[in-house]
């Protein structure tokens, strides 16, 4: 995966985490847990840790936006797949061509996961359960007993590209159309303990006792080693959805898709676009320039999360 993605969705729900939206009642105060398993493993061996998510509300989930640490040191981790509870049907989801639903990315002693989907509630994540595992194997010459941590942080990158500011929030919850929540997180590390691997051997030993044999089994456990002219509009919004007939050379903005309508997909390709997944052709640019700058950047994602959610009401906008 690309070291640039970023969550589709998870750039949104900080913005609305820090502005005065008010989430749905249903999810306000909501936590989950984000568990990671404790595992056994030797040096040199391989280690497998799965990542669980549990207490999933009735709200249910369709955007993650997390890191998972580990000491680079000890570890050296080789793939990170999908769990059971995170690969639920997202097959309708056209977004899911430009960049996938599920996107890790493995780089200094962090795993930096998401997952979003533009579907609607049907196809987000609602059982608890693994969503993903992480293999790999332990160095060579790690002494036995050590314990090394499976932790959780949030991802490391800027607020937005120059804000200057890191990012400080792992993210859970939803964003769709007007409604949106982020959920308390709740974070249980995990950990691979590392120990030589044991072999058992059986020795067979006979005593006399009183002049008969007595024959017993002992077992010994030994440690082993181990540039075109446009015309311009303004989009306005009615409820979440804007529809409309575009004419050729046009602009409509927030139309990122240019399906002529202006929805959650087009937040969720253009946040893709702002995180370096998905390449924007010319008509496409125009109209995911939100803010009226000429150039395409996470600002202009902001600013089409906050047209969705009735924040701002006419696009281009810039404060």
């Amino acid at each position: 995966m690309k070291a640039k993605h970023t969550l589709a969705g998870a750039l949104a729900l900080a913005m609305l985490a820090s502005t005065a939206v008010s989430f749905q009642v249903s999810a306000a105060d909501t936590a989950v847990t984000l568990k990671g398993a404790k595992v056994e493993a030797e040096a040199g061996g391989e280690f497998s840790v799965d990542v669980s998510l549990e207490d999933i509300p009735s709200t249910k989930v369709n955007v993650m936006d997390f890191a998972v640490t580990y000491d680079q040191t000890v570890l050296n981790v080789d793939s990170v797949k999908i769990g059971k509870s995170a690969n639920v049907d997202v097959s309708g989801d056209s977004t899911a061509s430009d960049a996938p639903v599920f996107a890790t990315n493995i780089k200094d002693g962090e795993i930096t996961v998401s997952w979003t989907t533009a579907l609607d509630s049907a196809s987000w994540i609602s059982e608890d359960g693994v969503i993903l595992t992480i293999t790999g194997t332990v160095k060579d010459g790690v002494a036995d007993g050590t314990v090394t941590p499976i932790d959780f942080a949030p991802v490391t990158r800027e607020t937005y590209d120059s804000s200057g500011k890191n990012n400080s929030s792992m993210v859970i919850g939803y964003v769709y159309g007007g409604d949106s929540a982020t959920y308390t997180i709740n974070a249980e590390a995990g950990s691979v303990t590392i120990g030589s691997k044991q072999t058992t051997t059986e020795t067979t030993v006979t005593t006399t006792e009183g002049g008969k044999d007595t024959t017993a089994t002992e077992a010994t456990t030994t440690a082993a080693e181990s540039k075109t002219d446009v015309t311009k509009a303004t989009t306005t919004i009615s409820g979440n959805i804007v529809t409309g007939t575009v004419a050729p050379g046009s602009v409509l903005y927030g139309d990122v898709n240019c399906d002529a309508r202006v929805d959650i997909t087009d937040a969720v390709m253009l946040n893709k676009a702002a995180a370096g997944v998905v390449t924007l052709n010319d008509t496409q640019r125009k109209n995911a320039d939100c803010n009226g700058d000429e150039e395409v950047g996470s600002q202009d994602a902001t600013t089409l999360l906050m047209f969705l959610v009735n924040i701002i009401k006419t696009l281009p906008y810039s404060d």
